[in-house]
């Protein structure tokens, strides 16, 4: 029989749970459960978890509402299939406090143990004493620090869960015989993208695969370094890349892009591959310039279609780029057009048809600069240019003792609000901390491509 409590928009009658927890010292903890939240409670004897778990997200993790919903219709799938018994309010507070308490004595900040409960929502019902504290020394007799270990933590809490002997210990022995450092092997393993328990059975296989077809160890690690996961795909799949890297792609085997190109393939579906190579023909693109391209730059195939449409069309369209110029200046597609590419080109066009440049400054050197580089030496010294960059850049520039600053606009800057300006004040001060981050950050943004597939094939 199920009874439920319903919100109400008054005072809750409710009702006081009262909890004690004895890990490390007597804690106390009080809530109150009304008519604040809407409590689903069974008491039927099926392998359920105790609804007021999230309400425990909510009230003393931050959840939204929401968020712990979901999580908790995760929790109560994990707990069926596992043949779980219906948990106490009292056992599973207390239990959870002692996890919590336990991940935050151990370096984990609140969002970190959030984000570990969204992934694996039985981490708060892990015995501390039999599970975290046994688990968590292994690690560090390992060579793990407290931040890796945080890190792991973070990204797989089902860790915990994972035998010590059985899976853990196996599989950073066989990535140590690969990486041949313990401290390659740990960076793998605080990668979201790791599978511990397809180390043995997958990664190992594609490894000793691609080493028999010639690719060398160190190109194998740089890459199992930046993005394990297409080391991840059953070896079948790895074997038929070897042979369509050479046949599809065109890429050569002894080519230091070719296993580039092995990654690509598994990471993407052959018809997804070909649909972005019959973009670039749309184009006008011959077969030898999307092979030339290709084996340059191989990532450039996961760009997402609209993406690759809307590069191909102010290149070819607004600049008058020829495909065979394109296939061999890869630089331009992998920087952003919004935030790098279009600034620089209207600042460079403006510069020379006022003259105020001598030498013919081609868009590839251009965006090759840094962003504090390309203003110190195209924007700032030009007034005639500072609208034009500010436009596009979404940017706007001030002065602090008669020095150009180039700062962020402000939502009160856009609808026409003054600004503070001063002389050697803290605003001023704190300001240009803020000018000097944010140049770094659109530095680093507008070299990015949007698609995350790009940062995991950057060579």
């Amino acid at each position: 029989m199920n009874l439920m409590l319903v919100r109400s928009w008054g005072w809750p009658l409710g009702r006081m749970l009262k909890f004690h927890s004895n890990y490390n010292g007597a804690q106390r903890l009080n809530f109150f459960h009304g008519f604040r939240h809407l409590l689903l409670y069974s008491t039927s004897t099926s392998a359920e978890c105790n609804p007021d778990f999230a309400n425990y997200l909510v009230d003393f993790l931050g959840f939204s509402k929401q968020q712990a919903l979901s999580t908790y219709t995760k929790l109560v799938r994990s707990r069926l299939a596992r043949g779980a018994k219906k948990v106490s309010d009292f056992e599973f507070v207390e239990n959870s406090n002692s996890v919590v308490k336990f991940l935050k004595q151990n370096g984990l900040e609140q969002c970190h143990i959030r984000t570990a409960v969204v992934s694996d929502p039985l981490i708060l019902f892990s015995n501390v004493e039999k599970t975290l504290i046994p688990k968590t020394l292994a690690f560090q007799k390992m060579g793990f620090s407290v931040s890796d270990i945080v890190e792991v933590v973070k990204v797989n809490p089902s860790i915990f869960f994972m035998g010590l002997d059985t899976k853990i210990i196996p599989a950073f022995q066989a990535l140590k015989e690969i990486m041949g450092c313990d401290l390659h092997v740990i960076s793998i393993m605080k990668s979201p993208r790791i599978r511990l328990l397809s180390v043995s059975k997958l990664l190992v296989p594609n490894v000793a695969l691609l080493m028999n077809h010639g690719i060398p160890i160190e190109l194998i690690r740089k890459q199992l370094l930046r993005n394990p996961f297409p080391f991840l795909r059953k070896t079948e799949f790895t074997q038929d890349a070897l042979i369509r890297v050479e046949e599809k792609l065109g890429i050569p085997r002894d080519s230091p892009r070719f296993l580039l190109g092995i990654m690509l393939l598994n990471s993407l579906k052959e018809t997804t591959v070909e649909s972005k190579r019959q973009i670039f023909k749309s184009f006008g693109w011959t077969e030898s310039d999307v092979v030339t391209l290709t084996i340059s730059s191989p990532f450039l195939l996961a760009l997402s279609e609209a993406n690759l449409k809307k590069r191909l069309g102010f290149f070819m369209n607004e600049l008058g780029y020829k495909p065979s110029f394109l296939a061999k200046t890869c630089s331009l597609f992998t920087c952003s057009l919004e935030k790098r590419i279009v600034p620089r080109h209207k600042t460079l066009l403006v510069l020379k048809e006022k003259g105020l440049i001598t030498l013919d400054y081609s868009l590839v050197s251009a965006v090759s600069y840094t962003e504090s580089k390309f203003l110190e030496k195209f924007v700032l010294p030009f007034k005639e240019v500072h609208e034009v960059y500010s436009k596009h850049a979404g940017f706007r520039f001030s002065r602090w003792w008669d020095r150009p600053f180039f700062i962020p606009f402000s939502p009160t800057d856009v609808k026409g609000g003054a600004t503070e300006e001063g002389r050697g004040t803290t605003t001023t001060t704190t300001t240009q901390l803020q000018q000097g981050q944010q140049l770094a950050q659109t530095d680093k943004e507008s070299r990015g491509s949007i698609n995350v597939l790009y940062l995991l094939f950057t060579s």
